[in-house]
C-alpha cells in the first residue's frame, strides 16, 4: 500500500536486530520508536522458522507431560490463518499445525 502511494512504510521489522520500529509524524516532527523482543518475524520469514522458533519446543513440552495452548492474535488479515494452517501443497509451505503433526 505504502509503495502505491509513494509513503514510507511506518512500521519496520529486523529480524537481526529482533526489533520493530514505528515512525511517527512527517519532517522535522519525525519521531522513531525501536521495540526490542526475543524474536522478530517479518514477512520474508519462512513457516519454518516461525515453527521452529515457536511451536518446536512447546511440543517438547507436551510430550514431557506439560499442558500446553498455542494461538495466533492479531488484527483481521495478518496472517494468523495461514501461519497456523498454510499450505497443504508442499511440505515447505505447512503452517505450524500440520507441522506439529509430523
Amino acid at each position: 500500500m505504502e509503495k502505491k502511494h509513494g509513503t514510507l512504510p511506518v512500521v519496520t521489522a529486523s529480524t537481526q536486530e529482533r526489533t520493530v520500529t514505528v515512525i511517527k509524524g512527517q519532517g522535522s516532527r519525525q519521531a522513531r520508536s525501536a521495540y526490542a523482543f526475543d524474536k522478530v518475524f517479518t514477512a520474508f520469514s519462512t513457516q519454518e522458522e516461525v515453527f521452529d522458533e515457536t511451536l518446536k519446543p512447546v511440543i517438547s513440552d507436551v510430550m514431557n507431560g506439560y499442558e500446553s495452548t498455542v494461538f495466533a492474535y492479531g488484527q483481521t488479515g495478518t496472517g494468523k490463518t495461514y501461519t497456523m494452517e498454510g499450505s497443504l501443497t508442499s511440505p515447505e509451505m505447512y503452517g505450524v499445525i500440520p507441522r506439529a503433526a509430523e
